[in-house]
């Protein structure tokens, strides 16, 4: 006898942001490079939609492979003034069409920190109920 599924539990369960890190809305400018699906060179500036500890996710005009490497750099004037300021390494977890543009989000590879924010932590739901 087949267990009877409950959709409406499995529709919040996956609509759930099962990411065990916080994200933050900001738009920092940002200068990616790397190489598109065509396996052509880039350098492209553009915004974060959000960041997070791990990682972020910024617009591109072209198509990047999932999986692929990328290199960003942080382009605020309080960064130009550190002479560390550099590109960090990122891996595409995803790459998705909208509009005009591919919504991309990266993974860090380095342990360091490009982002010059305090991150909350975030609160396990399990142990608040």
């Amino acid at each position: 006898m087949r267990a009877q599924v409950n959709w409406e539990e499995l529709g919040i369960q996956a609509n759930q942001d099962r990411r065990s890190e916080s994200r933050l809305p900001l738009s920092v400018p940002i200068e990616v490079t790397g190489f598109n699906t065509d396996a052509r060179f880039f350098r492209e500036l553009t915004t974060t939609i959000d960041i997070s500890e791990s990682g972020c996710s910024f617009r591109l005009q072209r198509e990047v492979p999932r999986g692929g490497i990328v290199a960003i750099k942080v382009m605020l004037k309080e960064y130009a003034k550190d002479t560390s300021a550099r590109p960090f390494l990122y891996q595409i977890a995803r790459s998705v069409e909208d509009l005009n543009c591919w919504v991309v989000g990266a993974a860090k590879l380095q342990p360091e920190s490009i982002w010059l924010v305090a991150f909350p932590k975030r609160v396990d739901p399990k142990q608040t109920a």
